[in-house]
């Protein structure tokens, strides 16, 4: 059987047909990513909801307590270097930018530079 664990931070957007859509993120990068994959899709996150002490802190909120969308915080970003904001490598998802497109400024710092130019040479071969 899989590991399990918590998420630190869930996102709900409107009702729709009596579903609810869940966004989920472990820190602000990801809560970015996903305020901007929801807005590429049409969807509006409402609020967040803190599952854990780590969610709190990135929230800024006490245990369980939910915070509206715009009290969160921004983190800059930038399009994706390698994916070029296509969240797409070839066929698979960028591992630079989860897939989302954007990431933040030097993201791809922490990759090793082979590693890019493999990424950059599979988009490329691809198009």
């Amino acid at each position: 059987m899989g590991r399990s664990y918590t998420i630190n931070c869930l996102g709900y957007g409107p009702a729709v047909d009596g579903t609810r859509r869940v966004f989920s993120a472990m820190n602000r990068l990801e809560i970015e990513q996903q305020r901007y994959r929801a807005e590429k899709e049409g969807v509006k996150i409402i609020y967040w909801i803190a599952q854990t002490k780590t969610g709190e802190r990135v929230l800024g909120t006490d245990a369980w307590g939910s915070q509206l969308d715009r009290n969160v915080p921004h983190v800059k970003t930038i399009t994706c270097p390698v994916c070029l904001g296509q969240g797409r490598n070839g066929k698979y998802y960028c591992p630079v930018c989860n897939g989302s497109g954007i990431t933040t400024p030097g993201n791809e710092k922490r990759w090793r530079p082979w590693q890019i130019e493999g990424m950059k040479k599979e988009r490329e071969a691809n198009l």
